[in-house]
């Protein structure tokens, strides 16, 4: 029997794009936000604890960047594989899973007695690392109202983001003091946010309807919204599909703009996190103290939360195509000009307007992009490769600065690695980006296919 017109996917769908944001929307995105901003603090734990490393294990620079791109490596595998998971199982249970994952490998890698063991408990602990990423941005796009999407997903970027000079502001406190281990102790909190995070989180609506679903996702829509006094869509959306497919990714409605995607996450993954690996070790090579390199790096990162909360606005306003775009190149730009001086003040205030532009502004803006361009039975999935390729980056761009930095070379090269990769990314988002700025998302999907689709299985037998 197909659902009653007041429940059907349509209906609900329409309540929940439509919904005022409610204290229980704030409650969920809370809980979510804080699983994110400690995925961004353990990630970013590398720049920190990596000159304690090197020292503790006598590394060489090559050495150290293995270690660095270790982690990358297991985040691409749990960024690739969640995504599907996540599409096929739900989201709530596997995002908790994930934040459980790279806490107990935390706790592990406290104990590794040997360089060999602390490289394998980082790569396990990145598969969950990666693994988060890809499933809670989705959840987010998928259960706040519609106008609140963009700015919503831009600030959980940015509660990532909090996470690098969050990590480099408690190292300087920790490290000094009790060494290099006691950060990992501190990353083993995110388990007790996955156990709250199974006991109070409610499941994606719009998977509950894909699986057909419908009483399930009716009680969590009449708990979670309140109307805003606008008009409930009645068109049918997507056709339920059981699971997500990379196939549907690379299908030909959708093959231009994952290759944009995929081209400017590896960009950005080099820019984020050789950046974040190295800067505390480059600024210490050119004579600034370990305490000051993490201060200087706090400071220079700080500034890519605050693009990524300005972000949210811009998106709505002027769009992805020309936030991405225009940040993109500007943090280029800015790198060209970090590397030619090592004046304290201009190195500050250069590296804050590139990671303000690439970090903050393009790189949040592109997992929002990432994140509602796909239909929603492949939205994780599409996440997810989104997010691996970023790792990607973040995989080759360490080792790489790694063996130039090895090779004695001027300081200038390494600011010019990061500077030639953002223009590129920038110049992939101006040809190649699909607007979504004030659509649904099941509209986006509409109109990249150029179809009517379904949410009802009744509708879609017709």
């Amino acid at each position: 029997m197909p659902p009653s017109p007041a429940t059907s996917s349509p209906s609900l769908l329409g309540r929940l794009d439509e919904s005022a944001f409610t204290p229980r929307h704030l409650r969920i995105y809370v809980t979510v936000l804080l699983g994110h901003f400690l995925c961004g603090f353990v990630i970013n734990l590398t720049g920190v604890i990596l000159p304690g490393v090197i020292k503790s294990f006598h590394l060489t620079s090559a050495s150290a960047g293995v270690f660095s791109s270790a982690l990358f490596a297991g985040m691409l595998v749990g960024a690739a594989v969640a995504g599907t998971v996540s599409d096929r199982y739900g989201r709530k249970v596997p995002l908790a899973i994930t934040l459980m994952v790279y806490a107990v490998f935390s706790l592990a890698a406290v104990f590794a007695s040997s360089f060999g063991a602390l490289v394998t408990f980082r790569a396990l602990q990145g598969i969950g690392l990666g693994a988060e990423i890809a499933v809670v941005l989705p959840y987010i796009a998928e259960f706040v109202p519609s106008r609140h999407r963009g700015p919503l997903v831009t600030a959980a970027t940015a509660a990532w983001l909090i996470g690098l000079p969050t990590a480099a502001a408690v190292g300087t406190a920790v490290v000094p003091a009790f060494g290099w281990r006691a950060m990992f102790v501190i990353a083993t909190v995110p388990v007790l946010v996955g156990v709250f995070m199974v006991a109070t989180l409610p499941e994606s609506v719009r998977y509950l309807l894909r699986r057909g679903r419908f009483d399930d996702a009716r009680a969590i829509v009449e708990v979670l919204c309140r109307s805003a006094g606008k008009t409930v869509p009645t068109e049918y959306h997507e056709t339920p599909v059981t699971h997500g497919s990379v196939r549907t990714l690379v299908a030909r409605h959708y093959l231009r703009y994952t290759i944009a995607i995929w081209f400017m996450e590896v960009c950005a993954g080099a820019f984020l996190y050789g950046l974040s690996s190295w800067l505390p070790s480059v600024l210490e090579g050119q004579g600034v103290s370990l305490l000051k390199s993490f201060g200087y790096t706090a400071i220079i990162t700080t500034a890519g939360v605050v693009g990524a909360l300005l972000a949210g606005q811009l998106i709505n306003r002027i769009g992805r195509r020309v936030v991405l775009g225009g940040g993109f190149v500007l943090s280029g730009l800015f790198c060209l000009a970090w590397g030619t001086t090592s004046a304290t003040g201009a190195v500050i205030l250069l590296g804050s307007l590139a990671t303000f532009f690439g970090s903050g502004l393009a790189g949040s803006t592109l997992f929002a992009y990432a994140s509602e361009l796909y239909p929603t039975a492949s939205r994780a999935t599409g996440l997810g490769w989104a997010a691996a390729w970023q790792k990607v980056g973040g995989l080759v761009m360490p080792v790489l600065v790694g063996f130039v930095l090895a090779m004695h070379t001027s300081q200038f090269l390494f600011f010019l690695l990061f500077g030639v990769i953002s223009v590129l990314a920038g110049i992939a988002a101006l040809v190649a980006t699909f607007e979504t700025r004030g659509r649904t998302v099941e509209q986006i999907t509409q109109e990249i296919t150029g179809s009517r689709a379904t949410t009802d299985p009744a509708m879609a037998r017709s």
